[in-house]
């Protein structure tokens, strides 16, 4: 009996496994005992000694989201004095968690169960295999669900085994449809010339052992009864031991540009990156449409797309990003245009797009479709999430057209148009369009602002930023505006709102920005001559992008904070989301200067950006300014409540002191100071008031 004791003990060992053995009281599995080995306890987080436990006690060790399952089988197999295999979690004293398969039975006399006896091992190794391959998967899954191309895979035999989405819509065939069928019947192929069938690039593929391409004259016949032109590649796919398990075939739509090779050859009409045509191709296809135009009165319409925050994917995950983005939007455009239409890379992120015979109501509709369809995309890099826009300038081609040039800067500056009037919109060109205009009144601001910075013409103001705890002293914005005798609003005082995008096109910001430091330094130094009481105040100056990225801006500060005695703890420089991601490297170099000296910063705008989150962990910055966006109206609306308040509690976390802007009134006050927000700016809590 010792010795056959020492075997089981011994297998057990082997098998990592060790014996369950727990009585039943009154049927109730939840009234035994468990009888552990010392293996048996170590294995569920207890003292590797022989000992007994209760049921209940035991289960204070299972995870809790198991608990009620592990009882409800187990109970349910004893009442039917059946076995039982399932798994369930513990969790250890260390916090780990740890799967636990078991398999067992009950032992029953007289119809009773008495106890419970079987095995139970630590299971964790297969379930994080499990778990590891069914990530795989999904992410093989939905990257081959997900890409611009169609794909169809099979088995040693040449049979369907799976399709992704676009190969379903090329082929008209449904991926359940078509598997166990010869990718024959589902890829079809003929010459475009005869219509003679093409032997399968699979069977091929299959039967020498390598990758192949179909022929360069190759079209898909769908089985609609659709035709399209078609390149084509399948390669083995190889087991470890070197079988052939199968092939993958890769169906690429090129219908288009086989259409445009008749005019132009290939390496001279088109974009390398995307496949598009290129812009000297687009002016040919432009001059065309116009010609149609006047020659057979057809109306057409010319689109100049500009995507919205490329370059700050460019900028900061690279150039290998940015050149995948537009790869992958040009596909994505492609499949919501029509067969007529034209698509072309104009140069960066500029498109151009052709659509042929189509009205103008009609130009729209097709238009904003393309506006939509770009904002549902979005694009992944490095676990990093993007949200991306367009801004679409529309022309019609019509008799009245003059010429293919005037065609071109029209739909630019309607793009602009789209792009000042807030991104991710269409803006239809018109000849007495009072924005263009305005856009040409902006050049005389260059002379404007410049007269104002040598004559002194700028005044600064400043705002409140009142602390809700009244744990803190508060600080206050200073802000800038122009003196002037004939303002449009009456009290001799221009806002910046009129003059900061003229600064920002002509290069303007950084002497704006330099004025204002220097000016504040002067004032804090006036100050501090005055008798003071309470704490000095510190104030908080605007940055604009363009001064981040100044090479003299840091000397500039430097030297004002050293010639004007201030103390560098009174300055908070507040510089917008975008601007740090447009300029991060910059950015971190220029904060990190700046707070070596004891000066502060703010983050302003915060949560406008794409991933705000994920920039936030690289800035060391004091505090943030949360959008306004997401203030106005938050005391009757749920979803920017729950937005502002994550991003407080991010704050927290990291240490950082969160500001609201736009508190307007009693209600969003009160609203912020609920979400326990640390500061509010808005006429809540103080209006703007000059600096004396």
């Amino acid at each position: 009996m010792q010795e056959t004791r020492l075997r089981l003990h011994l297998a057990l060992g082997a098998a990592r496994m060790s014996i369950w053995d727990a009585t039943v009281v009154g049927n109730d599995v939840t009234e035994g005992v468990i009888s552990w080995s010392s293996d048996g306890a170590g294995l569920v987080g207890l003292t590797p000694v022989e000992q007994q436990q209760s049921f209940r006690d035991f289960l204070g060790l299972v995870h809790r989201d198991d608990r009620g399952y592990l009882v409800e089988r187990m109970q349910r197999r004893v009442d039917q004095c059946a076995s039982y295999h399932f798994e369930y979690r513990v969790l250890l004293p260390d916090g780990v968690v740890r799967w636990i398969g078991c398999r067992g039975m009950p032992v029953c006399e007289d119809g009773m169960p008495v106890r419970t006896l079987g095995l139970v091992w630590d299971d964790s190794g297969r379930k994080q295999q499990e778990t590891q391959l069914f990530e795989q998967k999904e992410l093989a899954e939905v990257t081959l669900g997900s890409i611009g191309d169609g794909v169809v895979a099979t088995d040693s035999r040449g049979r369907v085994r799976f399709m992704n989405r676009v190969a379903e819509e090329l082929t008209s065939w449904n991926a359940e449809q078509a598997e166990g069928i010869d990718v024959a019947h589902v890829v079809r192929l003929v010459d475009e010339a005869d219509g003679h069938d093409i032997e399968n690039p699979v069977h091929l593929c299959l039967r020498e052992r390598s990758a192949v391409s179909v022929s360069s004259h190759a079209q898909l016949l769908a089985r609609d009864g659709r035709r399209m032109a078609i390149e084509d590649s399948s390669a083995p796919i190889w087991s470890r031991d070197g079988a052939v398990l199968g092939a993958v075939v890769v169906l690429h739509d090129v219908t288009h540009e086989r259409k445009l090779t008749n005019q132009l050859s290939w390496q001279a009409a088109h974009d390398p990156l995307t496949g598009l045509i290129n812009r000297r191709a687009f002016e040919v296809a432009v001059a065309d449409a116009l010609r149609s135009a006047k020659d057979d009165g057809h109306h057409h319409a010319l689109l100049y797309l500009d995507l919205d925050r490329f370059k700050i994917i460019n900028d900061t995950c690279g150039h290998g990003a940015g050149d995948l983005l537009l790869q992958t939007l040009s596909r994505l455009l492609q499949q919501h245009m029509r067969e007529s239409d034209v698509l072309a890379r104009l140069g960066g992120d500029e498109l151009g797009e052709i659509l042929s015979f189509c009205p103008l109501p009609r130009a729209l509709a097709l238009a904003n479709e393309l506006r939509q369809a770009v904002r549902d995309f979005r694009f992944v890099w490095n676990e990093r999430v993007f949200e991306i826009g367009v801004s679409i300038g529309m022309v019609e081609i019509s008799e009245q057209s003059k010429s293919m040039t005037e065609l071109l800067v029209a739909a630019d500056q309607a793009c602009y148009m789209a792009k000042e009037q807030g991104r991710n919109r269409v803006h239809v060109y018109r000849e007495s369009d009072a924005m263009l205009l305005r856009r040409q009144g902006e050049m005389q601001w260059v002379a404007r602002l410049t007269e104002a910075l040598e004559k002194n013409q700028f005044r600064l103001f400043s705002q409140p930023i009142v602390p809700l705890d009244g744990g803190e002293p508060g600080h206050q914005e200073v802000l800038l505006r122009i003196a002037s005798a004939g303002a449009p609003d009456g009290d001799g005082l221009i806002l910046p709102g009129a003059f900061i995008p003229a600064a920002e096109r002509y290069d303007l910001m950084v002497p704006l920005d330099r004025w204002v430091v220097t000016h504040v330094c002067r004032h804090i130094r006036d100050q501090s001559r005055k008798p003071h009481q309470g704490p000095r105040s510190m104030y908080s100056v605007n940055l604009s992008g363009l001064s981040l990225g100044d090479e003299g801006m840091l000397a500039h500060i430097n030297a004002e904070i050293e010639a004007c005695g201030v103390d560098p703890g009174q300055l908070c420089f507040e510089i917008t989301e975008t601007a740090v991601i447009a300029n991060l490297p910059k950015a971190q170099a220029f904060i990190a200067s700046l707070r070596t000296l004891g000066c502060h910063f703010s983050l302003d705008d915060f949560g406008s950006g794409l991933s705000s989150f994920a920039y936030l962990r690289t800035l060391p910055v004091d505090y943030l300014k949360i959008d306004g966006l997401f203030i106005r109206g938050i005391a009757g609306n749920d979803v920017n409540r729950a937005l502002v308040k994550a991003i407080n509690e991010v704050g927290h976390v990291m240490g950082i002191r969160t500001v609201a802007e736009y508190v307007e009134d009693g209600a969003t006050l009160a609203a912020v100071r609920g979400l326990g927000i640390d500061y509010a700016q808005g006429y809540a809590v103080g209006q703007p008031r000059q600096l004396s």
